[in-house]
């Protein structure tokens, strides 16, 4: 059983902030602007979950844009490699790096366990159903749900990391915000349903510990 740490924010975008996100893609002085504007009217809920590591891999086969073997056990395999339990006793690892860059995860498997969690929070805490799953495109998910008797088209994006320090994927998921921001905004005027953004960001703890980011962008 993995538990779910949840953290959601729910933003109002007005037509000012829509612009700002807009004007970011472009000119990067722009991003420090929308997120100052937004971040004033953000709202904050916390809630947790349990999901089976059966009912994860299901959702992995059904959102994962890559085809991954066995990402839970990659990420488990990891973290007792992590450990040290596959290094003998007093000798140090067989590692050469003249960058000094440090050694990762498989990072198909944490992108494709990332995206499973996204899915399934998507149905779990909206009720929404896949559309599409767009390949080597933007957003990683297009869905549709329920929002005040509304049939509304929800796009999903997903950002994952394996990180002890939780912190970094609200780091990651709020430098993409500007983006998803602008493409919201932009299907605004090409659906004649309700459009939402929904950055799911998640943080691999540990094997049965994630923390999970979730970010709603709502037009006004």
């Amino acid at each position: 059983m993995i538990a779910l740490n949840i953290k959601t924010k729910l933003i109002s975008l007005t037509d000012h902030e829509q612009g700002l996100a807009a004007a970011a893609q472009s000119r990067s002085a722009m991003e420090a602007e929308f997120l100052a504007a937004i971040e004033r009217r953000s709202t904050v809920t916390e809630r947790s979950l349990t999901v089976t590591e059966a009912a994860l891999g299901q959702m992995i086969v059904k959102y994962s844009e890559q085809v991954v073997f066995q990402p839970l056990r990659e990420i488990r395999h990891w973290f007792t490699y992590a450990s040290g339990a596959f290094l003998e006793p007093g000798y140090p690892p067989l590692f050469y790096n003249d960058s000094n860059a440090a050694r990762c995860a498989n990072k198909s498997a944490v992108a494709a366990v990332g995206e499973g969690i996204a899915g399934f929070l998507a149905q779990r805490l909206y009720q929404c159903r896949k559309l599409a799953r767009p390949n080597h495109d933007y957003p990683d998910i297009v869905m549709e749900g329920q929002v005040q008797n509304l049939t509304t088209t929800f796009l999903v994006e997903s950002k994952a990391t394996l990180q002890e320090n939780a912190s970094i994927i609200e780091t990651i998921v709020a430098a993409e915000l500007p983006r998803l921001a602008s493409l919201t905004a932009s299907l605004k005027k090409l659906d004649v349903r309700p459009i939402r953004g929904m950055l799911i960001g998640t943080a691999i703890i540990s094997e049965t510990e994630y923390q999970c980011y979730i970010v709603e962008l709502e037009l006004v």
